[in-house]
């Protein structure tokens, strides 16, 4: 399976590699081919299904999230401000 997701090790936005044996959980970056492993179990299914659903609030503030498509694409995000920076908060 592949997800969409921040790589720690070249702190791109990059599809991600994730295969199982029902015991152990291989994630690699298709970018700069990173992996590390966890545990195959509820907890790393629902971390999965978490960083699929945040992404599509992600996308919302970076669209270039969009462009990845194929293994080995990635996009590095740059911070950007809050759109709501006419807000002053609550009075």
């Amino acid at each position: 399976m592949q997800i969409k997701d921040l790589c720690t090790s070249c702190d791109c936005w990059t599809i991600t590699t994730i295969e199982h044996d029902d015991k152990r959980a291989t994630f690699t970056c298709t970018h700069c081919k990173n992996e590390f492993e966890m545990p195959w179990d509820t907890n790393t299914r629902f971390l999965i299904r978490s960083i699929r659903h945040s992404l599509k609030k992600r996308t919302k503030q970076y669209p270039e999230l969009q462009e990845l498509k194929f293994a080995g694409d990635f996009v590095k995000l740059e911070p950007r401000a809050d759109k709501k920076s006419g807000s002053t908060g609550c009075k």
